[in-house]
C-alpha cells in the first residue's frame, strides 16, 4: 500500500498542501488557519492514517532525532542491558536509537561509524575499540555529538560515563582477602584499553598491600580465543604446586567461561576455590551457592549518557563532563 502524502490528505480537505504542512508541524497557531480548518486536517489525517516522512522531515529540520549506539559485543549482558536503558531513556527524548556492534573490532567500529552516519544520526554513544583513537578524533574534528560508554581515552578531550574500575576491583580483591584467601588469581582481557587496566592495578593493589602479589598469578586472555585461553589459564593455575584459593573474573563473560571450566574440572565453588566477578550475569542464579560480583549501575549509566549527548546536541558550546559512577559489591 503506497503511503500517504501531505498532498494526498490536501486534496481530500480541498487545500492546499502548504496548510496541511502548516497545521501537522504545528506551525497554524497565531490565525494562521483557523481552528476549525486544523481541526478538520487533522482529523482527515488520522483517518487516512498519514505518517510523517522522517526522512524529509530530518532534512528540513537539520535533525534526524536518531543517536547511533555503538557497542563492543552485544552477546555480553551488560551491554545488552546498557543498550536498553540507553534505548528506553532516548524515548523520554522522543529520540530513536540504532544500535551496533563492533565484536571488539576497530575495523568494524568505523564501519559502523560510516554507516550511522550515512543514516544521519544526531550524535554518538560509543563503547569504543582498542585502538580506536582516531576515529573518536575524527568525529570530534567534525563537531559530530559524542558520548563515550564503559571506557575512555584519558588523553582525550570527549566526554563520558563509566565506573570507578579501580575501587571496585580493589575491593572485590579484599573481598576474597577477607574471605582467607592467599593465593588469588586474576583473569582479564588482554588489552591496552583503560577500564581492564584499571581492574587489573585495583587488584595488583589489594595484593600488594597484604603483601601477596604474585605476577604469576594474573592471567590475560583473547577475545577471539577466550574460552581456550581461560582453560589453559586455569589448568596451570591449579596445577601449580602452591594452588590458588581464590579467582577474581574482570568481566561477566570471563567469569561465565570461567565457571563452565571450574565444573568441567569437578572444582567446587566457593568450597575448593572463591570467586569473585566483575559485573552480574544471570547464569550465577543457577548455581548452587552465592557468587560475589561487581554490580555497574548499568540504568543510570544509560540514562546519564543520553542525558549529556541530548545536551550536546541541542546546544554545540554545552561543557565536556566527565563522569565516574559508583560499583556495589554484592555478597
Amino acid at each position: 500500500m503506497a503511503s500517504v502524502s501531505i498532498r494526498d490528505v490536501a486534496d481530500r480537505v480541498g487545500v492546499s498542501a502548504a496548510t496541511v504542512s502548516l497545521v501537522l508541524n504545528g506551525k497554524d497557531k497565531n490565525g494562521r488557519v483557523s481552528e476549525a480548518l486544523a481541526e478538520k486536517i487533522r482529523n482527515e489525517a488520522n483517518a487516512m492514517n498519514y505518517k510523517p516522512n522522517s526522512l524529509a522531515r530530518a532534512l528540513r529540520s537539520g535533525r534526524s532525532e536518531t543517536i547511533g549506539l555503538i557497542v563492543a559485543d552485544i552477546s555480553n549482558p551488560f551491554f545488552a542491558q546498557l543498550a536498553f536503558y540507553i534505548q528506553e531513556h532516548a524515548e523520554k527524548y522522543n529520540y530513536s536509537v540504532i544500535i551496533t556492534n563492533t565484536n571488539e573490532s576497530t575495523e568494524k567500529m568505523e564501519k559502523m561509524i560510516a554507516i550511522l552516519n550515512s543514516r544521519k544520526v544526531d550524535g554518538f554513544l560509543i563503547v569504543p575499540t582498542e585502538n580506536g583513537e582516531n576515529l573518536i578524533n575524527k568525529l570530534v574534528a567534525d563537531k559530530i555529538p559524542i558520548v563515550l560508554l564503559d571506557r575512555y581515552f584519558p588523553e582525550k578531550n570527549v566526554s563520558y560515563v563509566a565506573v570507578n574500575n579501580y575501587k571496585s576491583s580493589k575491593e572485590a580483591t579484599n573481598l576474597l582477602l577477607n574471605l582467607h584467601c592467599k593465593r588469588i588469581a586474576h583473569i582479564y582481557y588482554k588489552t591496552s584499553l583503560l577500564h581492564m587496566q584499571a581492574r587489573k592495578d585495583g587488584y595488583i593493589a589489594a595484593m600488594t598491600k597484604k603483601n601477596l602479589f604474585d605476577p604469576s598469578l594474573i592471567k590475560e586472555v583473547n577475545y577471539q580465543t577466550m574460552y581456550n585461553d581461560i582453560q589453559k589459564a586455569i589448568l596451570e593455575l591449579v596445577s601449580h604446586e602452591q594452588k590458588i584459593d581464590g579467582i577474581f573474573f574482570a568481566s561477566n563473560t570471563i567469569s561465565i567461561m570461567g565457571l563452565n571450566v571450574l565444573k568441567d574440572m569437578h572444582i567446587e565453588v566457593p568450597k575448593d576455590i572463591k570467586v569473585v566477578c566483575f559485573d552480574k550475569s544471570e547464569a550465577f542464579e543457577l548455581s548452587n551457592s552465592s557468587i560475589p560480583y561487581i554490580q555497574q549501575p548499568v540504568s543510570e549509566m544509560g540514562e546519564r549518557a543520553v542525558d549529556l549527548l541530548i545536551r550536546q546536541i541541542n546546544d554545540k558550546k554545552a561543557p565536556l563532563i566527565f563522569e565516574e559512577l559508583q560499583a556495589n559489591l554484592m555478597f
